[in-house]
């Protein structure tokens, strides 16, 4: 039986029909090889969106698809009736499962089909390979980062390119094939098979389910092993149960961690005990200058200013402090952060107090759900409220842009980066929340981008400011971040490399938005970079690290006078 390599790029466009996102796919690439897995022909095709109006700036910047190109393309059922002929009865492999669970949801939308109809036999590579070296399976490793272990030469090859990826996929197969072990690792598509590939993990996050035990809530001390007892409640916090402990034997207190989830071979119970975090009280502040910022008291709420942004008179900005709340314990004071164990109604008063002293309209805040992808959406009046006093409806944005008044754009940080964007001319702003993730992938440049799609904005007129967030000294990271990083380019100036005295790489986050924002065109002297850390400062804002997790949320927010 031949082999088959596939590779396929896609689009995250917004469907009507599903009321939320599909990946549509935008190209096939695939090369075909027989047991000696020498080269028999390869097979390229672009497929023209359906459902998108325009491919993201993101993927055309990172594939360098264009639109143009896909008006050429065929229809996504022509496309795949095309490979399928070319394919053949064959061993379809790929890297990761993403693209097979892709391919399935585009059959099931435009096909109507629950099967692939060439796909008989099915191989997951990435798993495949990293058995075979030894690598292990609980971390997924990138196709780059794989070839990069191997030491595979990859030079001309475009990394981002349905085409390129399967050659690259085949080079690192050459290293790791055993025809017998591919024999036995490969999967008959059968209904058991699709039942398990398309099965969507689910965390448990309800402690009244029929699924939790009692001993899944039972912690062992971390110091003596003994028997523990609560001493807190449980709180639900980003997937997570946390409670904390202390033991009947030596009385040793600490926090616990328990997440649940329920998988396809059966229930996943994960627990990690931490020692108590050291939860600082609210210091006594002084109005006056921080970093590049500006700390105000109104009415003894704390909240932060650039002074750069003084001589715009078109808007109102303003990055909340932990000063002048109702919220008490780890969330003192003042708390903006639903569903992190602080009573919403404390959450709503601090809202309005906070917009009281910093000019904004309550009813007009509007946020994203942010996780740490680049995603960016446009409000206007009909979104005012969504996210806080009303439930989110979408999923997966981590950036807001508009050009009406009366709307507050609001994002939350705890350590991540807030960006804030002001286009005068065209009387619209930006705000974007760039952690770790976002801010590797572009988010500076890719809010430039949608703005001057979106607005007509002139990058060379924009107003940027980096606020408040964890510092270049306090951010260190392992080598799987580090390596996100430093393969940006410029990454000498941003990442700090470990040493003999400090065994952690650096990053600084501030200097790394900084460039995205200049390689988008924004003048060098139209950016303003706050220069305020959340964990240096952990006594006057919330920093996550700081507190491992046990903390409110500030918020970032910005709106059209």
């Amino acid at each position: 039986m031949d082999i088959v390599i596939l590779d396929l790029e896609w689009n995250a466009a917004y469907s009507r029909r599903l009321s939320g996102y599909i990946n549509e796919i935008i190209e096939f690439g695939a090369v075909k090889c027989g047991p000696d897995l020498q080269v028999k022909s390869s097979f390229s095709c672009f497929v023209k969106p359906q459902v998108g109006k325009r491919i993201s700036s993101t993927i055309s910047s990172l594939t360098s698809i264009t639109d143009e190109n896909l008006e050429e393309g065929l229809p996504f059922m022509r496309a795949a009736a095309r490979f399928r002929r070319w394919a053949g009865e064959c061993l379809i492999m790929t890297w990761g499962t993403s693209d097979i669970l892709t391919l399935i949801e585009n059959f099931r939308y435009f096909g109507h089909a629950e099967r692939v109809p060439f796909l008989s036999r099915y191989l997951d590579l990435q798993r495949y390979s990293q058995v075979r070296m030894g690598w292990g399976t609980k971390a997924q490793v990138g196709l780059a980062a794989a070839a990069e272990r191997l030491e595979l030469d990859v030079s001309g090859m475009d990394h981002h390119r349905a085409g390129d990826d399967s050659l690259m996929t085949l080079e690192i197969l050459r290293r790791v094939y055993d025809e017998k072990a591919v024999e036995a690792a490969a999967d008959l598509c059968d209904d058991e098979f699709y039942r398990r590939v398309t099965f969507k993990t689910q965390y448990i996050c309800d402690l009244s389910s029929p699924l939790v035990e009692a001993g899944h809530l039972r912690f062992a001390c971390p110091r003596c092993g003994g028997g523990t007892k609560r001493t807190s409640r449980w709180s639900l916090k980003n997937k997570s149960f946390r409670a904390e402990f202390i033991c009947k034997t030596c009385g040793c207190p600490f926090a616990g961690r328990l997440i649940i989830k329920e998988k396809y071979e059966g229930l996943s119970v994960n627990k990690k005990t931490f020692p108590l975090p050291e939860i600082q009280k609210p210091r006594d502040a002084s109005p006056g200058p921080i970093g590049h910022m500006r700390l105000e008291i109104t009415d003894g709420v704390g909240l932060l200013r650039f002074p750069a942004f003084d001589g715009l008179e078109t808007v109102n900005h303003a990055f909340s402090t932990r000063l002048g709340g109702v919220s008490e314990k780890e969330f003192a004071n003042m708390n903006l952060g639903m569903n992190r164990g602080d009573p919403n109604e404390n959450v709503a008063q601090n809202f309005h107090i906070f917009c009281k002293a910093a000019g904004f309209e309550a009813a007009s805040l509007v946020t994203g759900a942010q996780d740490h992808h680049v995603n960016i959406r446009r409000v206007g009046q009909p979104e005012r409220g969504i996210g806080i006093w009303r439930e989110k409806d979408r999923e997966s944005i981590d950036g807001l842009c508009t050009d009406e008044r009366g709307v507050t754009l609001v994002i939350y940080t705890a350590d991540c980066v807030p960006l804030y964007f002001v286009d005068e001319e065209h009387h619209a702003i930006g705000l974007a929340h760039a952690g770790w993730r976002g801010t590797a992938a572009g988010m500076a440049r890719v809010m430039t981008e949608r703005m001057e799609k979106e607005f007509g904005t002139d990058p060379k007129k924009l107003k940027a400011a980096i606020g408040p967030s964890i510092c270049k000294d306090c951010f260190e990271v392992d080598e799987p971040v580090a390596a996100e990083f430093l393969a940006l380019p410029g990454a000498e100036s941003f990442v700090a490399l470990p040493t003999e005295t400090d065994p952690k790489y650096h990053v600084d986050l501030w200097e790394c938005n900084r460039q995205f924002l200049l390689s988008a065109g924004v003048p060098e002297e139209n950016i303003t970079v706050g220069g305020v850390c959340t964990m240096c400062e952990s006594d006057l804002l919330f920093s996550h690290r700081r507190t491992r997790g046990h903390r409110g949320s500030n918020c970032a927010m910005l709106a059209l006078l």
